[in-house]
This record gives structure tokens, C-alpha cells and sequence, in this order.
């Protein structure tokens, strides 16, 4: 079972919910969700992680719909859509993506560092 595996059995018994394996990392960045038959939705996308999402958007996006969710450095990138409550949507990724190509992880270099 891969590490972006859905169903993992891993429950925190504190509170009931599925324990993430991938860590994800805050983003707080406008993207354009789309669908196979190429219409663009605009959602703020508030964290990332490796196997998938979670944004927010005005419009209703069913449970279970194939997505291409624009990723700055990745590029389009194919996922499903697991949950939406209110304006708020977790997408998974169909392949798992490296979050260092993302730009919207991607980390500052410090202005001291020296290079060459």
C-alpha cells in the first residue's frame, strides 16, 4: 500500500478521524481547477501535500469528480475530489507529486548566503 493510500485503517482514537501520512504545507494561493471537459474554476488553494489538496471555492464541485488542478512548477496534475463541506474541497492526486518542483512550497533563500 502506497503512502497516498485512502484506505489505511490508521485512526487516532483521541479523535476519530484518519491519521495523514504526508504532512502538508500551507499555500494560500489562487489556482485554476478544472475538469476533462476543459472548464476553469477558480479556488484558493490553503495547503498541499504530496498525494493531494485542500481548497477553497465558491462552486459546488461533486464528490467523486476527475480534476486537473493547475500547480506552479508541477504543472496540470490530475486528481479526484474525496470531500467538500461548504466552500472548502480535499482533492487527492491520482499520481503523488514532488513537492520540491511545487513554487508554492518551494523555500526562500536567504538573502545572507553567500553563492560561488
Amino acid at each position: 500500500m502506497d503512502a497516498c493510500s485512502p484506505s489505511s485503517p490508521d485512526l487516532d482514537p483521541e479523535v476519530d478521524f484518519k491519521v495523514r501520512r504526508n504532512a502538508r504545507r500551507p499555500v494560500g494561493a489562487a489556482a485554476r481547477l478544472g475538469d476533462r471537459a476543459e472548464y476553469h474554476i477558480e479556488v484558493n488553494v490553503q495547503n498541499v501535500s504530496s498525494c493531494g489538496f485542500m481548497a477553497e471555492c465558491a462552486t459546488a464541485v461533486p464528490i467523486g469528480s476527475y480534476v486537473k488542478l493547475d500547480v506552479p512548477g508541477v504543472g496540470s496534475v490530475d486528481a479526484q475530489v474525496r470531500w467538500q463541506i461548504g466552500t472548502r474541497m480535499g482533492g487527492m492526486f491520482l499520481d503523488p507529486i514532488s513537492l520540491g518542483h511545487c513554487k508554492w512550497t518551494a523555500e526562500r533563500a536567504d538573502p545572507q548566503t553567500k553563492c560561488g
